[in-house]
């Protein structure tokens, strides 16, 4: 029998931890090496919300229809055919969560090491991946009420901070004025290289769906969770990179991963921005935890179909996926001693769209083989879909030209996935 647990607040709140974390305070730095500060850096932002917008859009109707956990998975699976399911499973399952929880832990390391410069970072992230693996392994319901308060002091925060940072009375000279800027400098060959860096910001939007089996009333607060967190993420983005280049000198922004500690020290002088990105790193602490709540439902729904993983399939009396959340503990703590920030980041991006643009393209399969659903249904179809589907393709196109052994990389991974899915089958 399916355990329903995780109510519409919890869900809003696994998706705004998701995406409220590294991306955000971390992109802006390396958007500014390419963009002029002000409104091509929100433009830039606001493009990428859109398209998570969309995204969110066809996966509340698609998650609405097929509400069980496994993300991508399930969707592939049932869509097309259960090898691609198995791909973008296993690809989620080894470095799709690991690998970001890997990022946002050497991110709060980073961010705390501004109030003690000699921390070891590596062993610092270490510590919060195991502590906060070990809260969820042992008391499911302890763990989804850390979730819920981490994110609502997330947002409580980001909120404050916004306020103090539109309170400075002698601002930066920016602007966000379009028509301060030539057409040249809002569409530059930057925007699409930049659009990448917002996609991974802004990516964590379908994070929800992964848990869609344990879900109160999926056919109504699956669709909510997935639209309203989204929407909330937005707004706080663009307010919020609105403050960073409000409130400090773009030359001590750009190519800077500690972007909030920066901004912070403009608003409230040296010691308060010091204990400010203190705080900036504890809100990442549910970034980090919501992922670890996501990420194992996927890796016990795909080790449930293989007998070589089927001893990560198993779970507690709870039901709480014991197994697969030490596993995922694991590889998080394997690549965040192994890789560097960034090469964290790019390895997981490329494969990890493609899967979700299949997903979002397998909405016009759906409704082909299963006609329109009765409850909710994507708005704008069927250009919600295809808009969704172009621009996040056009978006990885420029990814993979700029980093393309990650690339790689992140494809071999799949690809592995497929060779596991086929011996798996022999075996059978």
């Amino acid at each position: 029998m399916i355990r329903r647990r995780v109510d519409l607040a919890a869900a809003m709140a696994i998706v705004v931890a998701n995406m409220i974390g590294t991306g955000l305070f971390t992109s802006l730095g390396y958007q500014l090496i390419e963009t002029p500060a002000g409104f091509p850096v929100l433009l830039i932002w606001l493009l990428g919300g859109l398209l998570a917008f969309l995204g969110a859009v066809c996966y509340a109707e698609i998650a609405t229809r097929l509400p069980e956990s496994g993300g991508e998975y399930h969707y592939l699976s049932e869509s097309y055919h259960p090898a691609l399911g198995f791909m973008a499973g296993f690809t989620s399952a080894t470095v799709g969560f690991a690998a970001p929880i890997a990022a946002a832990a050497l991110a709060f390391a980073g961010y705390l090491g501004g109030l003690w410069p000699d921390l070891p970072e590596k062993t610092i992230a270490t510590a919060v991946i195991a502590a906060l693996s070990a809260l969820h392994a042992l008391h499911f319901r302890a763990g989804l009420a850390f979730q819920k308060l981490a994110t609502a002091l997330k947002a409580g925060v980001i909120v404050l901070f916004v306020i103090a940072g539109f309170r400075v009375a002698a601002p930066r000279p920016v602007s966000f004025n379009p028509l301060d800027f030539t057409a040249a400098e809002i569409w530059n060959p930057g925007l699409a290289v930049n659009l990448v860096w917002v996609s991974f910001a802004y990516s964590g939007w379908n994070a929800s769906s992964y848990l869609a089996g344990e879900i109160a009333d999926p056919a109504r607060n699956l669709s909510r969770s997935l639209l309203y967190g989204t929407g909330a993420v937005i707004v706080l983005y663009l307010a919020l990179n609105a403050v960073f280049m409000r409130v400090a000198p773009v030359e001590s922004l750009r190519g800077v991963k500690e972007v909030g500690l920066v901004a912070a020290e403009q608003i409230f002088g040296a010691g308060g921005g010091h204990l400010m990105g203190g705080a900036i790193s504890l809100l990442l602490l549910s970034s980090i935890s919501s992922m670890i709540l996501a990420g194992p439902r996927v890796i016990q729904a795909l080790s449930a179909t293989v007998p070589l993983l089927r001893e990560l399939s198993v779970t507690d009396p709870a039901g709480n996926p014991v197994r697969a959340i030490a596993f995922q503990a694991t590889l998080a703590i394997l690549f965040l001693q192994t890789l560097r920030f960034d090469t964290l980041l790019y390895y997981t991006a490329f494969t990890l769209s493609l899967f979700t643009v299949l997903t979002v393209a397998g909405l016009f399969v759906l409704r082909r083989r299963l006609g329109a659903p009765e409850g909710y249904r994507a708005w704008g179809y069927p250009w919600s879909p295809l808009t969704f589907v172009l621009g996040t393709l056009g978006v990885g196109g420029f990814f993979v030209a700029s980093h393309p052994l990650e690339s790689l990389a992140g494809f071999v991974t799949a690809l592995l996935g497929l060779w596991l899915y086929r011996a798996s089958d022999r075996a059978k």
